[in-house]
This record gives C-alpha cells, sequence and structure tokens, in this order.
C-alpha cells in the first residue's frame, strides 16, 4: 500500500465506521422489522476495517524497524529498546550484555564476487543469529557487515559463552553464492553493564572490544564497563 493510502486509511475508516453507523440508524427507523441484520451487518462492516487497520499499523512498524536486507532488527529498533532497557536497570538489579560483531575482511567478497554475493552472506548470517539468540535477545543489522546484539540479563560470562558459540558457528558455516563457497570468519566485541550507563558509552566500550578483537581475527574480547 502507498504511503498516501497508509496515512489516510485511519480518516477514511473512522468516516466509513461513521457512515455505517448512521445508515444504520436512519435504517432502523424506517425498516424496523430488519434492525437487528442491519445491525449485524454494520458490526461485520466495523470487525473488517478494525482488522484492515491493524494489518496496516503492524506491516508499517515492521518497515519502520526492520532491516530491508536480513530482516533484523534496525538501528531505530535498537535505541528504543537500550533506552527501555537501561531505565529497567534503574528499579531492578539485573544487567545488560552488548556484543558488536564484524565480519572478517568482508570488503574482499564484495570486491572480488560482488555486492549480490555479500548481501547472500549477510542474509546467512543473520539466520545464523537468529537460531543462536533467546527470543528476547536482539539482533540488529548496525550497518554494511556489522551487527549488534542486545542480551538483556545475560551476564558477563553467559555473554562470552554466546559471542563463542555464534563465532564457532560463522566460522563453521558453509556459506554458498551461485555455487561458490566462501569461509567467513567473525570478530566480535562484548561488554556488560549492571547499573545504568550512558548508551552511547555502553556502545563504545562494546566497540573498542571489537576493535582489539579484530586486531587477531576471528576472536571474542571482552572490555568492562
Amino acid at each position: 500500500m502507498k504511503k498516501r493510502s497508509i496515512q489516510q486509511f485511519p480518516i477514511i475508516a473512522s468516516l466509513s465506521v461513521l457512515h455505517l453507523h448512521i445508515l444504520g440508524y436512519v435504517a432502523t427507523l424506517y425498516l424496523p422489522s430488519y434492525s437487528v441484520l442491519i445491525w449485524l451487518l454494520s458490526g461485520s462492516m466495523d470487525i473488517i476495517i478494525i482488522l484492515k487497520l491493524i494489518k496496516i499499523i503492524r506491516s508499517t512498524y515492521k518497515a519502520m524497524y526492520t532491516d530491508n536486507l536480513t530482516q533484523l532488527n534496525n538501528r531505530d529498533f535498537f535505541y528504543s529498546s537500550i533506552y527501555e532497557l537501561m531505565e529497567n536497570l534503574k528499579n531492578e538489579q539485573s544487567c545488560i550484555s552488548l556484543l558488536i560483531l564484524d565480519l572478517d575482511n568482508f570488503k574482499n567478497i564484495n570486491d572480488s564476487c560482488g555486492h549480490f554475493a555479500g548481501d547472500e552472506i549477510l542474509k546467512q548470517l543473520s539466520n545464523i543469529l537468529k537460531n543462536n539468540i533467546r527470543a528476547n535477545d536482539i539482533a540488529t543489522r548496525w550497518g554494511g557487515d556489522e551487527f549488534v546484539v542486545t542480551l538483556p540479563g545475560v551476564s558477563k560470562k553467559d555473554a562470552i559463552a554466546i559471542a563463542d558459540r555464534i563465532r564457532n558457528k560463522i566460522n563453521n558455516h558453509e556459506f554458498v553464492y551461485n555455487d561458490m563457497f566462501f569461509n567467513v570468519t567473525a570478530s566480535i566485541g562484548i561488554t556488560s553493564v549492571r547499573n545504568e550507563m550512558d548508551i552511547t558509552e555502553f556502545i563504545n566500550l562494546a566497540d573498542k572490544a571489537l576493535y582489539k578483537a579484530k586486531a587477531n581475527k576471528n576472536t571474542v574480547v571482552f572490555l568492562d564497563a
């Protein structure tokens, strides 16, 4: 559905519901014997319009917060969720761990085999991430070949174990595009907090850990906040 149609649909739906109810009221005045049938038809139309509106809202929400290529969350969703998680740390004893993952030498694949090959590898990588995190963890495409995974309630020890599992899965996975096989590795930086922290500092700390991991490649590095 076009953007203008999405914007106008709530107004059109509201006017349609109002129009149906006015017609229903007028019809019951002049056709009282059919009043039950008229209101049943009016109620059915209301339900159809409401369901259509819910579908449009869901599709709009998904488009706003989903990365088109990988179908992971995008940065906007990451920031909205991390603010809420940080706020929760004020009121409960918990922790948040953050993983930043970057593919090693990914540019070489794009340069030698083209961006379609690179895109396919990113799609396959996103599936590895989805299959190795919990339902309430948040996998985000940060940009290019860089990904962020937010782990609510996960401590340093468990975050390192999760990151190493993901690193191994990537290392052992046969990435395929047009009958070409690619050996891909990833470097992962991690940090973890138990108290509310400035979000930019939190991300920068994980990014510094990633920088250290990239020095050796195919490595996990943790920096404590």
